[in-house]
């Protein structure tokens, strides 16, 4: 079984924190709570093993699980013999001192005899004085809710005893205590509560847990095994290990079957319990995770007082827990549930189901909230065996959840309603709806589950359960959504097959809101293959059948596509119709064309240059799908892929790549192009070429269309990588398929960037090959003159500024001032990389004219942006320049973690604004445009909880965050 370590970064800080504190002279008692299995063990272990590398002496016990009478101080005869094997009997006389012998002396059956809890206490403290006057001493003791009352009595003394001159650290370990323990004991004095410091491990996080299952399985991480491993094991890493170990949470969530070692931990608590309070268990068990009390009230048949007892027995022993409200019952742990219920008896089983759901039936108001009756109902049909009143509430229940944007609970309600159809008869009736539309439902909660495989596989039995002589129009809507899931999961050419059979079967009709949505989807198509003026006139068709039918759907679908092509043509009209777009999409809920909208809006903004505008649509977005719990979907992952290509041309690389990898990275290949296409982007400049390479394969057998706002970038990024790895011949070949890819559309954008690379490459092997990489040069020339517009603007302009730059480089004749320009161009479109590429270059172009002191700045320009960004190779060519021209490149070193949640980026503003910048000058530092900086800026004073630069300086001095202000 893999063990890492994940998260408990700030308990862990906080315990070598308190143990500068202690080798300072200052004892301290540290005690670390939580559930078995959350992992206090494991901290404790590596802070064990850390406060050795500091050359703290450890010394460590356990109390144990007893069963009858403890031995008393117990755990110190553990920490006597651990201590004497790592040290040696003789070595450890030393440095223990005369206490150290005299308690060893205590535990042997002949040995000395103490006659009072003092002594062994007072032999204990100078024992532990005696070790610290040589190093501080680090003394753990684990599961203290298993510790006999004199070892708890040791604790309070060791606690309690004054800190001063004393290089002590106590760490505990326990389990939260019942109110009989005599650890609660302990804990309800005050002395004790003043003189220590307590806090409780959280189980972990999603993230965390995505975490620990990347561990275990590198690659792709599943998201719904994620969320399932979380529910299953309440985020106890214990518990998910076991789970994972075993491979338990493969099936359903019905087909569950414990590992025999949880099973045996879980059963194990249920020894002591009374009829009454197990009894009471099986019916919660029976009605689920969770129930309410009135229902429990109802079925359990219990007088008042018997059930109380009964409650307050589960409570006690820490097995069911109250809601916040007080009006529900819930199992501390899902798998202690689990194993109750299969501990109970089938017919047992049948007959509480059956209770509960006449119970429910009778009263929906006795369920778990408002409108969760159908759900509960069809739960406990289902459980019974009743599969005709299991399938109608079933689909009652999944068309509920599809209501309220729960769709992964509508897929399991649905699967469930398809498994019973055959064993019901007359099952349409039951239902309310044709086994093709039951179908098409489920497909859409898949879709927007996540699993788009599973999603397609609905819709297409949905078309063959179709009656043959049904409504055409119907059929075209099923192709249609086939058409759109295929799109989705990034088989482009069967979408367009399915799309061209809707359009087929909807030909003879009269228009509709499915017609307009078919043409929209072409359109789609045609804009993907980069055809925009198509796709615009396709999307306008779709325009205005939508506005003569009154759809006003499928109106906003048709202004998302037609504002897509028309922002792709630089025409300012795009922009109007996306946000109406949206405003539509909103006002009638249509959540698919909401984030298409958002998704749309923010390429068009990127593509006009608008960077940190697209980046905070998109962003939006992107939160939009997480409050409704819909990132893990396909369109979340397209919002994230557009948010985090924004970010990445802003230069907050570490934003990007967060986004990535919490978001879309858990998605297949197909699912996934652009956003690891992206992240390969990030690798290759930061000089991770392996990752970079890696990412690159993971798509590169997938299909990718003919889309130039992928196919460029991949190609671009490829010949980048080649580059990078000194392979001039393969990034040639790159750009050359690129260009090839590219040049049929209508996207001078992409074609320009490919050019620009491809005269970087040629410039780099003119001094080896000059004759060679001039015809390549003019080539490549010759191909950006014929593409740009006849007045260019935004990024076309600096890209022909760039490639008229490089092409100067390639015959020896590029200037420091004709770098300068470009440099000032990118930095004035907020892009910070390119910017400082430029600068390098002009510092180079300076040097070689025998300009040193012209070099100087901005190599440091240069320098300081690709520190920021981490782009390591540019900053070691930099590093190579600045020692060929005697230039000191000395920075601030920069304290890690960053404070208050700070970005790089905005960690790099802050140090600039410390150091005396305004916010001109951190832009040209930076390579950004003041508007950045002044973004960066608010968004600094908010984390910081301040209002202005002279309170974020003034509190950066106060925390020490870059060493003494310069100048003083």
């Amino acid at each position: 079984m893999v063990r890492v370590f994940i998260g408990r970064e700030n308990e862990l800080g906080l315990l070598r924190r308190r143990l500068i504190e202690v080798g300072r002279g200052r004892a301290a008692t540290v005690l670390v709570g939580g559930e078995p299995g959350v992992g206090k063990s494991r901290l404790l272990g590596r802070f064990a093993g850390t406060a050795r590398e500091t050359g703290a002496y450890v010394l460590s016990g356990m109390c144990e699980e007893h069963f009858g009478d403890p031995m008393p101080y117990g755990p110190l005869l553990e920490v006597l013999e651990t201590f004497g094997r790592e040290h040696g009997a003789h070595r450890a006389a030393e440095l223990g001192g005369p206490a150290y012998p005299r308690l060893r002396s205590f535990f042997e059956l002949d040995g000395d005899s103490m006659n009072a809890p003092h002594q062994v206490f007072l032999a204990v403290r100078r024992m532990l004085d005696d070790i610290g006057s040589h190093a501080p001493v680090v003394l753990i003791l684990e599961d203290l809710h298993w510790a006999d009352p004199s070892t708890l009595d040791l604790v309070r003394h060791l606690a309690q005893a004054r800190p001063e001159d004393r290089r002590l650290l106590l760490v505990g370990s326990y389990r939260a205590p019942r109110r009989r323990d005599p650890l609660w004991q302990l804990f309800a004095g005050t002395t004790f509560l003043r003189r220590t410091e307590r806090f409780e491990l959280a189980s972990f996080s999603l993230a965390e847990m995505r975490q620990l299952l990347a561990a275990r399985h590198p690659g792709r991480v599943d998201a719904r095994l994620v969320e399932r491993c979380l529910r299953w094991s309440d985020g106890i890493p214990f518990y998910a290990e076991q789970l994972l170990a075993t491979g338990t949470l493969a099936g359903r969530d019905e087909d569950v079957e414990l590992p025999p070692d949880l099973r045996s931990v879980m059963l194990a608590r249920l020894g002591d319990l009374s009829g009454a309070a197990l009894g009471v268990l099986r019916l919660a068990a029976a009605a689920g995770r969770a129930m309410s009390r009135r229902l429990l009230r109802e079925v359990s048949r219990l007088s008042p007082e018997e059930l109380g007892d009964a409650l307050q027995e589960c409570f006690d022993q820490q097995m069911l827990v109250t809601g916040p409200d007080e009006e529900v019952y819930r199992f501390r742990h899902a798998l202690l549930r689990e194993a109750v219920y299969r501990e109970t008896n089938r017919d047992i089983r049948v007959n509480l189901h059956i209770a509960l759901a006449e119970a429910l039936a009778g009263d929906p108001g006795l369920s778990l909230t408002e409108g969760s009756a159908v759900a509960e109902l069809a739960s406990h049909w289902y459980q019974a065996g009743s599969a005709p009143q299991a399938l109608t509430y079933a689909v009652q229940a999944g068309q509920a959840a599809a209501r309220t944007l729960a769709f992964s609970s509508a897929w399991v309600q649905y699967d469930r309603a398809l498994r019973l159809w055959e064993r019901v008869d007359r099952p349409e009736e039951r239902a309310g709806l044709t086994r093709s539309r039951l179908l098409a439902e489920a497909a859409e909660a898949a879709r927007w589950s996540g699993d788009l495989d599973r999603a397609c596989a609905a819709i297409r039995q949905a078309i063959g359960a179709h009656a043959p002589d049904g409504d055409p129009g119907r059929l075209g809507e099923l192709h249609e959504r086939l058409a759109t899931y295929l799109w989705e999961a990034g088989r482009r050419a069967e979408s367009g097959e399915e799309f061209g059979r809707a359009a087929t079967l909807l030909a003879d009709g009269p228009p509709s809101a499915v017609k307009a949505r078919v043409l929209a989807g072409i359109a789609l198509a045609h804009l993907q293959a980069g055809h925009y003026l198509r796709g615009r006139d396709t999307a306008d068709a779709a325009l205005a059948m939508a506005t003569g039918i009154g759809a006003d759907a499928e109106l906003g679908r048709a202004l998302n596509v037609s504002g897509l092509a028309l922002g792709m043509l630089g025409d300012p009209d795009g922009e109007a119709r996306l946000r109406r777009a949206i405003e539509i999409a909103r006002s009638v809920n249509h959540i698919e064309d909401l984030f298409r909208a958002y998704g749309n809006l923010g390429l068009i903004l990127e593509h006009a240059g608008r960077l940190r505008e697209s980046a905070e649509v998109t962003t939006a977005g992107l939160d939009e799908a997480r409050r409704l719990d819909l990132a893990g979907s396909r369109q979340g992952t397209v919002l994230a892929g557009n948010s985090s290509a924004a970010l990445v041309l802003l230069g907050e690389w570490d934003e990007a790549e967060k986004i990535i990898t919490e978001v879309t990275l858990d998605r297949p290949p197909a699912e996934s192009l652009y956003p690891r296409l992206t992240l390969a982007e990030i690798k290759v400049a930061r000089g991770a070429y392996p990752q970079a390479r890696e990412l690159l394969t993971s798509i590169e057998n997938v299909e990718h269309g003919r889309d130039p706002r992928f196919l460029g970038p991949l190609h671009a990024v490829r010949a980048e990588l080649a580059l990078g790895q000194g392979d001039p011949d393969r990034a040639a070949a790159e750009v050359g398929l690129g260009v090839a890819a590219v040049r049929a559309g209508e996207n001078t954008l992409e074609l320009l960037r490919l050019c620009a690379v491809g005269l970087r490459g040629a410039a780099d092997r003119a001094a080896t090959d000059p004759r060679g990489a001039a015809a390549a040069g003019d080539e490549l020339a010759r191909l950006a003159h014929g593409a740009q517009h006849a007045e260019p603007s935004g990024e076309t302009a600096v890209l022909v500024e760039l490639c008229k730059a490089e092409r100067q480089r390639i015959r020896g004749a590029d200037t420091a001032p004709l770098w300068r320009q470009v440099a000032r161009s990118w930095a004035a479109l907020d892009r910070p990389y390119p910017a400082a590429y430029a600068h390098w270059r002009q510092a180079e172009a300076a040097d070689a004219h025998g300009d040193r002191d012209a070099a100087r700045e901005p190599a440091r320009f240069a320098y300081r942006a690709a520190t920021a960004l981490g782009a390591e190779p540019l900053r070691t060519r930099v590093r190579a320049l600045a020692a060929r021209i005697g230039l000191d490149l000395a920075e601030h070193a920069v304290p890690r973690p960053r404070p208050y949640g700070l970005t790089r980026a905005e960690f790099e503003v802050l140090g600039l604004l410390y150091e005396g910048r305004d916010a001109a000058r951190i832009a040209q530092a930076r390579g950004n445009s003041v508007r950045t900086v002044e973004t960066h800026l608010s968004r600094i004073y908010a984390k910081l909880g301040v209002h202005a630069n002279v309170e974020a300086v003034a509190l950066a001095r106060q925390e020490n965050l870059f060493g003494p202000v310069p100048g003083r």
